[in-house]
């Protein structure tokens, strides 16, 4: 028995249609009773061919796969640990910012604090996903901080005589740099507000 029809809107825990017409396929489960019921809120679709139902969900995150090229916001900086908010993927900006960490290098045992700062924009690699948590890598010589911000001031930091100097405050800090030129930032994500 089919209980909603093709391209019917469904939410989570709707019945759709009994297990023996279909299989459960993506966005949906089968319950004790053999009803086949949604987990997600989106639209019923019957594959007749391969009898089974499925729900295209309203909403989709969008992926973040192992290898990936991030471009990131630091929110924190620790000596080993640092948080950051995904901006963009593979050029591509997100809809939805998801949140990642920045690991340090096991090799050199580099502080992250002197490497990246708070309100950085960074390229990142993604290189672990463990239990809903976005691993980032900036070890390779293409990533690191592409617009370094100033830890005093929050004014972007310009790179003068390989010491990278706030021209509004003067102080200088250092940083894991991208070999990434600024203007390619463009690419990475549309418009951004800089402190003014």
């Amino acid at each position: 028995m089919v209980y909603i029809e093709e391209g019917g809107f469904v939410t989570p825990g709707q019945q759709i249609c009994v297990a023996e017409e279909f299989s459960p396929g993506i966005n949906v489960k089968m319950t004790r009773d053999n009803i086949i019921v949604s987990t997600k809120a989106g639209f019923v679709s019957y594959d007749k061919n391969k009898r089974i139902v499925y729900v295209r969900p309203v909403k989709s995150i969008e992926s973040v796969n192992l290898g990936d090229q991030v471009l990131v916001e630091t929110k924190d900086v620790q000596e080993k640990i640092a948080i950051a908010e995904i901006l963009a993927v593979n050029r591509k900006p997100l809809k939805h910012k998801r949140v990642a960490v920045i690991l340090p290098n096991v090799k050199t045992r580099q502080d992250l604090n002197e490497c990246i700062g708070v309100g950085d924009l960074v390229i990142a690699e993604v290189v672990t996903l463990f239990s809903g948590v976005i691993g980032l890598s900036i070890w390779k010589n293409e990533l690191g901080s592409v617009l370094p911000i100033c830890s005093r001031c929050g004014r972007p930091l310009r790179k003068v005589d390989k010491v990278l100097t706030c021209f509004k405050c003067g102080n200088q800090e250092k940083r894991k740099l991208s070999s990434f030129d600024v203007s390619a930032l463009e690419k990475w994500i549309l418009s951004r507000s800089l402190p003014g």
